[in-house]
């Protein structure tokens, strides 16, 4: 049953969905834009549900440009239909040569990214069916430092009707490397990966999802400063002159606000900063309607205010912030280190999304389970060396823990599958996973004991850990360093 949904703001300009299929040599444009209101519905927040066909008055106003070059002409059909009882855009394309690209968006894309506020939630949801097989889901983020940059993520698209969920942390920019900032995102594109000449795609529902939270638990003092926008009495609070090296972060939610270097002194009895990590900190109007009161972007939770003009500093801003409202982190705070070893098929896709996990220190492709020293790549394609292709992962369990890093496992990759991985076939390719003591052999069994009760066939062997024989240098970071995407891992959701 749908929830009720509640329409909050209207956002023109918001690039709702790019559908293009890469080839060949060279790429083409048909771009159909609309204008959209946007609905929040709990924890959701709605794009667009297409629940309303074209011609009423639903604020959407679809249109459609074709490029067209001097060696072929695209022929293009969009329409709203009714699909299964859904309401949805229908888009299919006959390719006629191998020069294709689809868009699906709004005209007029805002400038300003904050305008869009999709802090504080954890990814990007749609609900679709179509031509099957794997796609890619993009991201645009408008930064003042970096520009504008490309993100993107692979997904599975089936002829059927489902809900597809990536996590913002699974995105790789394009062309470097960088770590997606959610807050800055302005613009939401996808692409089909496959090359075929008719693509056809249903489109029900586009948002952005949170996942359900544990926040930290508050004190009746943090309580009422936090949630219920109060303020500690002056030169009261711990962080008032306190000037250690480290991170200022979100007592209700960790995430983090400020840098120390940004601390100042400002006699007012309250910690001030003059810059906020980019996109921690929202600004609104106070309730007093005079004051601008900040709040940490992903929780909401109250921290001060912030005042303009007063020359303290060269930034000439100074963020008042309660110290009840924030936690610390020390700069010479010791890393925790713990290992694990994965297989899940083409080691390449394993790492790809292991590297993309909070609390993953550095990531190791190579060889294990095996009965050969020191195998070379071409020993462990002839299927006769007993390895697996696997990925040594060293991570923080302060940040995430080996049954975090177990499900993302699962739910990148297909584990009801023998001895292969889409198209590569092989004991090398099998699913699975090498502990390396009693703990994480229990928290693997009891996956699988999970996905089992939940009507999965899972062939995923949990064996102990043996020697482990990192592979070739060409093979580490693949992706990175070809700026290319998985070929057969996607991410899914299952937990």
């Amino acid at each position: 049953m749908k929830m009720e949904k509640e329409f909050i703001r209207r956002h023109w300009g918001l690039l709702l969905m790019l559908f293009c299929l890469v080839a060949g040599g060279g790429l083409d444009e048909w771009l159909l834009t609309a204008k959209a209101d946007t609905i929040q519905s709990l924890n959701n927040l709605v794009i667009d549900d297409f629940n309303r066909l074209e011609g009423r008055k639903s604020g959407l106003i679809w249109t459609s440009i074709a490029d067209q070059t001097k060696d072929y002409r695209r022929v293009g059909r969009k329409q709203f239909v009714q699909n299964n009882g859904r309401s949805c855009l229908n888009i299919k394309e006959l390719v006629p040569t191998k020069k294709n690209l689809i868009i699906v968006g709004t005209k007029d894309a805002p400038d300003n990214p904050s305008d869009l506020n999709f802090a504080g939630h954890d990814g990007i949801y749609l609900r679709a069916k179509g031509t099957g097989g794997q796609w890619t889901l993009g991201l645009w983020i408008k930064s003042k430092k970096a520009g504008t940059q490309l993100y993107q993520a692979p997904f599975e698209l089936k002829n059927q009707w489902q809900e597809s969920r990536l996590p913002f942390r699974m995105f790789r920019s394009m062309p470097t490397s960088k770590t997606l900032n959610s807050r800055e995102l302005f613009r939401i594109v996808t692409m089909p990966a496959l090359q075929q000449r008719t693509v056809e795609i249903f489109l029900d529902e586009i948002g952005f999802y949170k996942e359900q939270k544990m926040y930290k638990k508050l004190t009746p003092e943090q309580e009422k400063i936090i949630i219920h926008k109060g303020t500690e009495r002056p030169f009261s609070g711990k962080y008032n002159n306190y000037y250690e090296k480290g991170i200022y972060t979100c007592m209700r939610c960790g995430a983090e606000l400020y840098e120390s270097s940004s601390k100042f002194k400002s006699g007012c009895g309250w910690p001030s900063f003059d810059e906020q990590i980019e996109g921690a900190v929202k600004w609104q109007r106070d309730a007093d309607g005079v004051r601008t009161e900040i709040t940490c972007n992903q929780c909401g939770g109250h921290l001060g205010h912030v005042f303009l003009g007063e020359k303290l500093t060269p930034k000439n801003t100074r963020y008042c912030v309660n110290s009840l409202s924030m936690d610390f982190i020390p700069a010479k705070k010791q890393q925790q280190t713990a290992r694990a070893i994965f297989a899940s098929g083409c080691f390449w896709g394993t790492e790809y999304y292991f590297q993309r996990a909070p609390g993953v220190i550095s990531t190791t492709v190579g060889y294990t389970g095996g009965h050969v020293d020191n195998p070379t790549y071409k020993q462990v394609c002839t299927d006769t060396t007993g390895h697996a292709e696997a990925v040594e992962v060293l991570y923080d369990p302060a940040i995430i823990s080996y049954e975090q890093l177990a499900k993302l496992f699962f739910e990148t990759h297909d584990f009801t599958q023998l001895n292969r991985q889409g198209p590569d076939i092989g004991t090398q390719y099998r699913s699975a996973i090498f502990y390396l003591d009693n703990e994480q052999k229990q928290l693997a069994t009891q996956l699988i004991q999970t996905l089992n009760q939940k009507g999965h066939n899972v062939k995923t062997q949990i064996a102990r850990a043996d020697k482990f024989w990192p592979a070739e240098e060409y093979h580490q970071d693949y992706y990175d360093k070809t700026k290319k995407l998985p070929y057969c891992h996607v991410y899914r959701q299952i937990f």
